[in-house]
């Protein structure tokens, strides 16, 4: 796919001819001292007009030569050919009636709901791009969407649906585990969620604060031989625990001790 340079788009604002519609009327003129397809020179007035580079259309300002109104059967000849893919060129010639005012009459067929803009199909050429391009995750989800929109010139929403469909249809077999989220907007969670949680601090980073705060120190044990005195004073029992060499190690606090009954 060519891209379109700054000169040329400037030699297209420049040199383009319109009609009282803003309609560009030497496109094929155009087309050929470029050097590309009058289709690609179409579109790109049409991408032009949408980003505002271009003055848009206005078919109300159509007229029909002949000033001959619209009737039933020419409005459903209009609807059939449109719908097939024929310009407003070809349809003006069917009907004897200037490219301007069919322009005009689909816009107005449009307005009140008897024309529907028909479903952008997907050519061959696009499919071998999609299906050359795509790269998956880890768990099989699709990772570059925007990329492939870029290059079949189609929104991240027609790709999405278009890939579902190459997977029923059995081109695409790699399929997503469900099971899972993909790479991509787990990444985009994780990123959501640092954001949104930063002022918490991390369970990894309280536990590696507190290893950090903790002091050092060491378990010794070795055997030691006890001495036990055992002490009762107006029937409270002390009892007392001493080292071989005389030093107090522990005791126990005093406790009432039960008076004998004699039998």
């Amino acid at each position: 796919m060519k891209n379109w340079t700054t000169k040329e788009i400037q030699y297209l604002k420049k040199n383009a001819l319109l009609a009282e519609t803003n309609v560009v009327l030497n496109i094929e003129q155009l087309a050929k001292k470029l050097g590309r397809s009058a289709k690609s020179v179409d579109v790109k007035i049409y991408k032009l007009r949408r980003d505002g580079q271009f003055p848009p259309t206005d078919f109300s300002k159509a007229f029909d030569p002949k000033g001959r109104n619209f009737t039933d059967q020419e409005d459903k000849r209009i609807i059939a050919m449109y719908k097939k893919g024929a310009t407003y060129k070809e349809i003006g010639i069917s009907l004897d009636r200037s490219e301007q005012s069919i322009g005009g009459r689909i816009m107005r067929l449009k307005k009140i709901g008897k024309l529907k803009q028909p479903k952008k199909q997907w050519s061959q050429d696009q499919v071998n791009i999609l299906l050359a391009n795509i790269r998956f995750d880890e768990n099989g989800f699709c990772c570059n969407h925007v990329e492939l929109a870029r290059l079949c010139n189609r929104t991240f929403e027609q790709v999405n649906r278009k890939l579902n469909d190459l997977r029923k249809k059995g081109l695409i077999t790699v399929m997503p585990d469900r099971s899972k989220t993909s790479a991509k907007s787990k990444k985009a969670m994780d990123r959501f969620n640092d954001a949104r949680f930063a002022h918490i601090p991390k369970k990894k980073e309280e536990s590696a604060m507190k290893e950090l705060i903790q002091p050092s120190f060491t378990v010794e044990s070795r055997e030691v031989t006890l001495i036990l005195t055992t002490t009762i004073i107006n029937g409270q029992r002390s009892e007392q625990y001493f080292s071989k060499d005389g030093q107090l190690i522990a005791q126990k606090k005093p406790t009432s001790v039960a008076p004998e009954v004699s039998k």
